[in-house]
Formats: structure tokens, sequence, C-alpha cells
């Protein structure tokens, strides 16, 4: 069981991996912009096929190795675990080494042939956009919020009846395999991580939704469409994982209060749902990205081209822009939203919760 879930992770994630350079917007190669009118340079498509067959060809190498590895390694579940994790990782560093040299080249390469230098660049602006944005409001993220503010509560009620050990980890098979002692922070430790996460993704959701709607001048309504189903599919993903991580994290707890709930194959269900809800989720968002993506068919014979933000990309995954009011932006390359380092915001909605559940965390331990 351990090996099928590591082995449909793994596979999830290279498949990821090898559709990221399809599904950002053409005009943005390996975290560089390139302007419409260079957007079908035949080495830009040799690149991104040589990306993809690399990374494929180390994925299954070390999709192999983990087979291998799993198969000749003794019954233990926590060497296994870091075995099966570091093949994990190991393919995700190979397809982050390949990207930082594929960025490089295209930077190159943009730099040699002067790309977009005789072109005006323009930001284009539809003032309509707010009005049509279809992402969901912040009434939908009350409800897991609630929730944990009612677990906490119901908790303290129960405190008395819960053990003198509490589960504070729970390994791949479902079961609990760590505990701490009980007191009054440990029993409501749970669901105030889980308060914590939900205010990040509510304030994810928040952020992404006042963030600025960037165009394509010279594909104005189809980029405007684009951005719009991609801003609502995005919403309903956080708040999927804000709804499953919710029902994963109150069985949990309830496991506590209800010490017969934590027999291990009662609890695995819940961990696999988890993850369906998660990387299904993710999957349609890829899919929905990809219909409504901007289409170029051919170069655009244009004089003008969008305004070129390199400069506030660092290695084309790292946004530090100050004269962006977003706290959020698109990524460059990978899938979702990443934040701007600049804007000071970010920091209070999302990294005051974050800081607030490594405190939580620590001190639970």
């Amino acid at each position: 069981m351990l090996l099928g879930v590591f082995i449909t992770i793994y596979i999830m994630t290279l498949a990821l991996q090898l559709v990221v350079p399809y599904i950002v917007r053409d005009t943005i190669v390996f975290g560089v912009t390139v302007p419409d009118q260079n957007i079908m340079h035949p080495v830009l498509a040799k690149m991104k096929k040589q990306y993809v067959q690399l990374v494929g060809v180390t994925g299954i190498v070390f999709l192999l190795i983990m087979i291998i590895s799993y198969n000749w390694l003794a019954p233990s579940e926590s060497i296994q675990s870091i075995v099966l994790l570091s093949c994990l990782f190991s393919m995700l560093t190979v397809s982050m080494v390949l990207y930082w040299i594929s960025h490089q080249k295209v930077s190159r390469l943009k730099k040699q042939e002067q790309w977009g230098v005789n072109i005006k660049q323009v930001r284009a602006v539809d003032l309509t956009a707010r009005s049509r944005d279809e992402m969901l409001p912040w009434s939908f993220f009350a409800v897991p919020l609630g929730i944990s503010v009612f677990l906490i509560i119901y908790t303290m009620l129960h405190y008395d009846q819960m053990p003198n050990d509490i589960a504070v980890h729970w390994g791949p098979s479902g079961e609990a395999d760590e505990w701490r002692k009980k007191t009054y922070f440990t029993a409501i430790s749970l669901p105030l991580v889980m308060l914590m996460m939900q205010c990040m993704m509510w304030g994810v959701s928040d952020s992404i939704k006042r963030s600025a709607i960037k165009l394509a001048v010279n594909r104005k309504e189809q980029s405007l469409e684009d951005q719009l189903k991609t801003r609502k599919y995005m919403s309903w993903h956080i708040l999927l994982i804000s709804y499953a991580l919710t029902i994963l994290l109150t069985v949990l707890q309830l496991s506590n209060i209800y010490p017969f709930m934590t027999v291990g194959y009662k609890l695995l269900p819940v961990f696999i749902s988890f993850l369906v809800v998660l990387f299904g989720s993710l999957f349609i968002y890829i899919v929905k990205k990809h219909k409504h993506k901007v289409r170029y068919e051919e170069n655009i014979d244009s004089q003008v081209m969008d305004v070129d933000e390199d400069r506030y990309w660092k290695g084309g995954l790292i946004y530090i822009n100050r004269q962006d009011p977003s706290v959020f932006v698109e990524k460059r390359f990978g899938v979702g939203w990443t934040m701007n380092l600049a804007n000071p915001r970010g920091y209070i909605f999302i990294g005051l919760p974050f800081v607030l559940l490594l405190l939580i965390s620590i001190f639970s331990l």
C-alpha cells in the first residue's frame, strides 16, 4: 500500500513537470519574456522538447530505483518512506536544474538576437474586467474556519475523556506513530494548525482576487478570457483543498477524542481521499487552463508587445516588484501563483499565519 501511494504521487508529480512548458503562456518560455513576434523561433520549441525528454527519462530511472529499493529494504516503514521521498525529491531536483539551464539559454538567445529592442512595450488594460471576475467570494471559506473554531471548543469540552497520550503524527499507512502527553495546548494544537492553514488559503484566494488582471496587448479578448477562467478555477482548487483538509484534520482530531477511530484501516481511506481531491482538483485546473490558453498559431505582425518584466523575476521564479500592488501573481514556470516578495501585505496575510503555524507545531512537540 505504501509503495502504491508513493508511486501514484510520483507519477502525478512527474506528469506535472512534463506539461509545465506547454501550459504557461507562450510569451513566457522558461521564465523569460519572449515577444509575440518571436514565439515561433525553432530553438524555443527544440528546448521545450529536450526538457521534456530529459525529465521524462530521469523520472523513469528514479521510478525504477524507487521500486527496486523498496523491495530490497528491510520491512521498516520509516526507512522505506525516506528512500521513496528521496527518489521523489531527486527527480524534482533534476527537473529544476534542467529548468535553470534552459532559463539561461533562453536569456542568452534573447539578448543575442535583441528580441523586443525595437518594439514598443504596451500594457493592455480592460476597465470592465473586474466586473466579470468569477472568483469565489470570501464567504465560501468561512465554513472551514467555523468548523475549526467549533472543533477547538468541542475539544475543550471533551478534554477529560481524551487519553493521556495524544497522537500528533500519522504514518503513510494511516496509523498513529507519534504521541505527546496530554495538555490543554496539545489537545487543541491540531485544530489550531487547521485554523492557521485555512486562514492562509483564504488569504491566498483573496489576494489572487485583488491582483491585477494582466492582458496580452496583441490578444486582449483571448487573454482576458484566459485570466478570468484561470482565476476562477484556482479559487475552486483552493476551496476544495481547504474543505478536504478540514475533513482530514477533523477526523484525526476526533480520533484523539474517540480512540476507537485510531485503527489504521479506518483512517487510511481518509488520507487517500484527501490525496485524490488534492491531485484531482489540480489536474482539472491544469486541463481547464490549457483549454483556455491563448493560442499563437503564427507570428504576430505588430509594432507593440507586452511590457517586459524580466527584471522583476529572479531566475524566472522569484517575483520582486515594488510597483505592483498585487500580493500574488501567476507563476512563470509551474502551476499556480507566487507571492510578490516586495509587497508587505503578503507577509501579513500569508506570512503571519505561517509563522503562527510553525510556532504551534514547535510548541506542541
